[in-house]
């Protein structure tokens, strides 16, 4: 089954540190912290501060500066484990690529998702009712069984690169589908079935 521990250190690698750029949805809902002499951190390894402050009231650490500016390992772990991981039952994912995929695109997006998944599941003759993240893990192995992992992978992936298309964010998209493209090169080195069970 998958662990959230084998997309940590590739999500890092994406994150930068703090940020305050006003370029950014994020901006509209600022930290009160003051760093290096300035205001309007938002975003801090990816967590913007309105996430961070509903993680905390939810996982029970303190809203201040020191884990906001300072964003200890295990409060970033903890949340996105608890708010994305746990929010779609990865750990009962059979593909580890499948998880690193779906964990990425739900930090990226939070739900975002929603729709271009269910449009993907109704193509395989799966019904699949938005919210219901506890069934998530059960379509996608059904699916890998049936059609095998790289399949289903790659075809996520091609629903997982539109999306950021249809953003339509010209001045954020190259940046988007290179690292989307390093999730791929990354997750396709955890695929062990190819094929379906009955092809082989």
């Amino acid at each position: 089954m998958a662990n959230i521990n084998k997309i940590i250190e590739h999500t890092k690698k994406w994150e930068g540190t703090l940020s305050n750029a006003t370029t950014d949805t994020a901006s509209k809902y600022p930290s009160p912290y003051v760093y290096n002499g300035q205001s309007g951190w938002h975003t801090n390894k990816g967590i913007t501060y309105a996430t961070f402050e509903n993680a905390s009231k939810r996982l029970g650490f303190a809203n201040n500066e020191k884990n906001f500016i300072y964003m200890p390992d295990e409060i970033w772990l903890k949340i996105a484990k608890n708010l994305f991981w746990d929010k779609l039952y990865l750990d009962n994912m059979k593909s580890q690529a499948l998880a690193n995929l779906m964990f990425s695109w739900t930090w990226a997006s939070y739900l975002g998702w929603n729709n271009r998944v269910q449009r993907y599941f109704t193509s395989k003759n799966i019904k699949w009712i938005k919210n219901d993240y506890k069934a998530l893990p059960i379509n996608f192995n059904a699916l890998v069984d049936k059609y095998g992992e790289k399949k289903i992978f790659d075809e996520l992936f091609e629903q997982y690169k539109k999306f950021y298309i249809s953003l339509n964010q010209p001045a954020n998209i190259k940046g988007w589908l290179n690292r989307a493209d390093d999730l791929k090169k990354f997750s396709e080195a955890f695929i062990i079935i190819n094929s379906p069970l009955f092809f082989l």
